[in-house]
């Protein structure tokens, strides 16, 4: 049987999903990561082997026996390994376009392949210094994403000069960041397709997801999510996949305007999404249609091409990281937990990196101010 070899970054829970995923079907899946990185997959049970690289993947990779499906759980894994693309395409079947790599995730590529798909993209800049930023006018607020690697998501802010504020105070410059207007609507407008085109196959698989909140309120990533029965999410998700002639996985992004309701397109990834796990109760399970079109095609064929449910994705850790932006939440907030649900991190098959992230959990929660002053506002509210 075709093994797999998954390179994970820090947090390890994308890279934990598809570990899981293949390791419960019998396949054989080992992981790299930098030996320094806090990341919970190789700690899994069904990690047969953890190969840690003190400084350098690509190294660790070409001393390893070819053959396996490669897998890469992180973007800028993805960029740092396109250079090497041919070289590994020789030693392993890639689940990921190394590639394409720096194409399929630069932003403004991105929205260019979406107006050619008939999908609105939010007024953008590209400011080239701080004359430029202030010069930018709207009536609606501004949102900043960082075009490389950066410590935030995303900055919301009312206007350029509060914009240009956030970015000073991070060390950031215009330069280094894309401006839209902000798609107003809560966390819960914003919808995710979950895709996978095959190559072996004419064959475009979609789920449809949304999310219910977010690490940080407005500009995170998903905390609580659920899959949902969304035709239109997924209807644009294929025609992404086709305009950008991209096979494998994509992960997609749309904001359904809250004044207007129209869909926006917000990014894609050319690998799972961190909440990928979000499928498995829906017979969805991006990591091993990977594997199979690489492995054993014909196990696609009895798939069907779109997938819905009606369950819940809980991270814990962030959403406790929302608590503290937003600590006043009414009961109904709270049902996720009780009803029919994926854990983030957590299974009874499978406890040991459930262990692990709970210490990473305590120190964060002892270490840190944010927790405690959320429950201090929470009280002080209800006094």
């Amino acid at each position: 049987m075709k093994s797999a070899l998954v390179c994970v970054g820090d947090a390890g829970i994308n890279g934990l999903a598809t570990v899981r995923a293949l390791g419960r079907r019998g396949i054989p899946v080992d992981v790299v990561a930098l030996e320094s990185s806090a990341q919970i997959a190789s700690v899994s049970r069904y990690c047969r082997r953890f190969y840690p690289a003190r400084d350098s993947l690509i190294d660790v990779l070409r001393g390893l026996e070819p053959g396996a499906v490669l897998y890469v759980d992180n973007d800028p894994m993805l960029k740092a390994l396109a250079p090497h693309a041919a070289e590994l395409a020789q030693r392993f079947a890639l689940a990921d376009p190394l590639d394409r790599a720096l194409e399929l995730t630069d932003k403004a590529w991105q929205m260019g392949i979406a107006r050619k798909a008939g999908i609105a993209v939010p007024r953008s800049w590209y400011p080239a210094s701080w004359e430029e930023l202030s010069a930018l006018r709207t009536s609606k607020r501004l949102i900043a994403k960082p075009i490389a690697r950066a410590e935030f998501k995303a900055l919301i802010a009312a206007d350029a000069a509060q914009l240009a504020a956030a970015l000073r105070s991070r060390g950031v410059t215009p330069a280094d960041v894309v401006v839209q207007e902000y798609v107003e609507g809560g966390d819960d407008q914003i919808y995710a397709g979950l895709c996978y085109r095959a190559r072996s196959r004419e064959r475009c698989f979609v789920l449809s997801a949304r999310k219910l909140r977010q690490t940080e309120p407005g500009a995170g990533v998903m905390a609580v999510g659920q899959a949902v029965d969304a035709p239109q999410v997924r209807e644009m998700t294929r025609r992404l996949a086709k305009a950008a002639a991209a096979c494998g996985v994509i992960s997609t992004e749309f904001k359904l305007d809250a004044r207007d309701g129209r869909w926006y397109f917000i990014e894609w990834n050319p690998r799972p999404a961190y909440f990928q796990s979000i499928g498995w109760k829906a017979g969805f399970d991006l990591a091993w249609m990977a594997w199979c079109d690489h492995a054993d095609p014909a196990q696609l064929d009895a798939l069907p091409r779109s997938f819905s449910g009606d369950h819940y994705w809980i991270n814990v850790q962030g959403d406790l990281l929302n608590f503290t932006k937003r600590p006043v939440r009414n009961a109904a907030a709270w049902l996720p937990y009780l009803r029919r649900k994926q854990w983030a991190v957590f299974a009874l098959d499978d406890p040991a990196p459930w262990r692990k992230s709970v210490r990473h959990l305590a120190e964060w929660l002892f270490r840190g101010r944010s927790f405690g002053r959320a429950l201090g506002r929470l009280a002080a509210r209800r006094a």
